[in-house]
This record gives C-alpha cells, sequence and structure tokens, in this order.
C-alpha cells in the first residue's frame, strides 16, 4: 500500500448529485400523508434542483 493518501469524495461532488435528489424527494412527496409534509419535500426539492443547475450548465459547456 502507498503512504498516498486518497481524495474522499463527498456526495454533493457526484455529478447528477442533486438532480438525483431532486426526483426522490418528489417522489417521495407524491405518498406524503399531509399537505405540510408535501410542501417541505417538494420546497427541499427545488433547493435541489437550484443547487444543481450551475453544475448542469457547467457540463454542457
Amino acid at each position: 500500500m502507498s503512504d498516498e493518501k486518497i481524495p474522499r469524495v463527498l456526495p454533493r461532488d457526484v455529478p447528477d448529485y442533486h438532480s438525483r435528489q431532486a426526483a426522490h424527494l418528489r417522489a417521495l412527496a407524491e405518498n406524503a400523508t399531509t399537505a405540510r409534509l408535501k410542501t417541505r419535500l417538494l420546497k427541499e426539492a427545488e433547493r435541489h434542483e437550484a443547487a444543481g443547475e450551475p453544475e448542469e450548465a457547467l457540463a454542457s459547456s
């Protein structure tokens, strides 16, 4: 084994992380039992979509 340190990849560094999280949250919202929970999940999905937009713009350039 080498003494070299392996960089750790965090979830936010993984391509499409935010778009996958947004899709997951939207799927959860479809089955939410209360309006409050559904609203919370959809807002969180919107935040992930907004966070992922710059990454998508850079990837397509």
